[in-house]
């Protein structure tokens, strides 16, 4: 028997009895007040034999508008968290939702069930069957409970952490389910990693009970089962079809102590393999700080699939372009540097390779915006004119800063002992290369940009040496031109 404890608003009976009796001295009660969000409540689960717990988030017209559908999207919570978790201080899923809907989002219904340390999936050895429960219960009690529009163009999946995880392999397995998932930061490995990964008993308490292998080590622990669900194994040519069904959108921190080189390498793939998807590195690390700022792009992108779109622009920045008066020579002077305010100057070595002049010019229009105070001279190269040790400037400062552009930035980075700091935009880069411990490193990118394994590749040595770096992935542009604008948008926090 379904015991559900979510209070919804029900319209008290106020119509008088017709036996004649008098109501005048009878207090009619007011009405429960409506809260959106509801946790605690449960129902009884086929596939598990036991109750199971859920929170729900209900559209603020809920009960004002009785007929009306919405699309649902479920939110899987991380290891060791609750459906709660979801409206704690850090996620703040309400205030979330609600200052998006004020911006235009559209209304859904968001449910959050309770997911154990499962990782969504079945159990390898039959023994705690959660992806049946969630096909097989889940939905069609959420469907048959609340009023949602009860089909896979108006279904979608998005959870963080292990639940980034859950996202990826209940919408993979079950396409006929969900248009869309959105893994936050999601929690697997590569094969390298999950080889390694160390202390055993934590390995097997974490993967191993759930896809085989307790125990084992090395290349051992690769089971057949897992491979059945690990993402490496099934975003090949030959499940493209299938899986294309699904949009995908990706995301994670560039703080992340190993997560982002997994979901790096797992964009190459996509990228590789012909997968259209959305992918997106911002600042941040494992916490619902990231994955609350990830959701004001996430659900927007849901209710664009929801509403049948096919095609995805939103960008999150848009570029300010001001008005600028290059020196003679091409060169843009601060106004400190002209003032001779130069003991801690900046030389901003802009490096391209044949860009049109009015691009170069809104680039630098960019950078220098709202920094009057700051002392720096951008000096644009041009590497199509002249290499860049045959550039010479007449401007003197103590700090050397580098930015590199698509195919300059090979000889950005040879020339990368003359530099403090050195930042790449959609950059190419030579076969081998040494990084300078004493250096600042930037890679920025949209995820459909060109050089997008030497981005990618930049940012795991970076890590594996220690070395300072940000590592940003952002949406495409309509344009090319926009796009590289929006770049700098991004670029010119990093310059100083």
């Amino acid at each position: 028997m379904i015991r559900n404890k979510l209070l919804l608003v029900c319209c008290c009976l106020l119509a008088l009895s017709s036996c004649g009796c008098s109501n005048e001295n009878k207090e009619v009660p007011a009405p429960a007040e409506f809260k959106r969000f509801a946790d605690g409540i449960t129902f009884h689960s086929e596939a598990l034999h036991q109750d199971i717990s859920l929170a729900v988030l209900l559209p603020k017209t809920y009960i004002s508008e009785p007929d009306k559908r919405y699309p649902v999207v479920y939110c899987l919570h991380g290891l060791g968290d609750e459906p709660s978790s979801w409206n704690d201080q850090w996620l703040a899923m309400e205030n979330t939702v609600q200052s998006l809907e004020s911006s235009g989002l559209e209304e859904m219904i968001y449910v959050f069930p309770k997911g154990y340390r499962t990782y969504y999936v079945n159990r390898y050895d039959g023994k705690y069957p959660y992806m049946d429960f969630f096909v097989q219960d889940l939905i069609p009690y959420v469907d048959k409970t609340w009023r949602t529009l009860a089909d896979r163009g108006h279904r979608a999946i998005t959870g963080y952490s292990m639940g980034g995880f859950g996202a990826w392999v209940l919408a993979g397995k079950h396409p006929e389910l969900f248009c869309a998932s959105a893994p936050l930061s999601m929690s697997f490995r590569t094969d390298e990693q999950y080889m390694s990964e160390m202390p055993q008993g934590g390995w097997d308490d974490q993967w191993g009970r759930i896809f085989g292998g307790s125990g084992r080590t090395g290349a051992d622990r690769l089971t057949d089962y897992y491979k059945r669900h690990c993402p490496f194994y099934q975003f090949t040519p030959e499940n493209k079809a299938t899986l294309s069904r699904v949009r995908w959108f990706l995301t994670c921190g560039d703080n992340e102590e190993q997560l982002l080189i997994g979901n790096d390498n797992l964009h190459v793939q996509m990228r590789d393999n012909g997968y259209e998807h959305e992918y997106r590195v911002g600042d941040g690390g494992h916490d619902g700080i990231y994955w609350r700022k990830a959701l004001r792009e996430v659900l927007p992108f849901f209710s664009a699939c929801f509403a049948g779109q096919t095609t995805w622009d939103r960008t999150a920045l848009t570029p300010s372009v001001p008005d600028i008066t290059p020196e003679a020579d091409g060169a843009f002077v601060s106004k400190a540097f002209r003032e001779g305010k130069t003991s801690g100057a900046s030389a901003i070595w802009l490096c391209h390779n044949g860009l049109p002049a009015e691009q170069v010019r809104a680039i630098m229009a960019i950078l220098q915006r709202g920094r009057d105070s700051r002392s720096f001279v951008i000096l644009p190269c041009d590497l199509s004119v002249k290499s860049l040790s045959q550039w010479t400037w007449d401007y003197e400062a103590p700090k050397q800063v580098a930015i590199a552009i698509g195919e300059a930035g090979p000889a950005v980075m040879e020339a990368s002992g003359r530099f403090d700091r050195l930042l790449f935009e959609d950059a190419a880069l030579p076969e081998d290369y040494t990084l300078r411990q004493n250096a600042f490193y930037y890679m920025g990118i949209t995820d459909s940009g060109v050089h997008y394994k030497e981005m990618g590749g930049l940012y795991k040595a970076c890590k594996a040496a220690d070395v300072p770096f940000e590592y940003r992935v952002r949406n495409a542009a309509p344009d090319a031109g926009t796009s590289l604008l929006t770049g700098f948008e991004y670029l010119r926090d990093y310059l100083f």
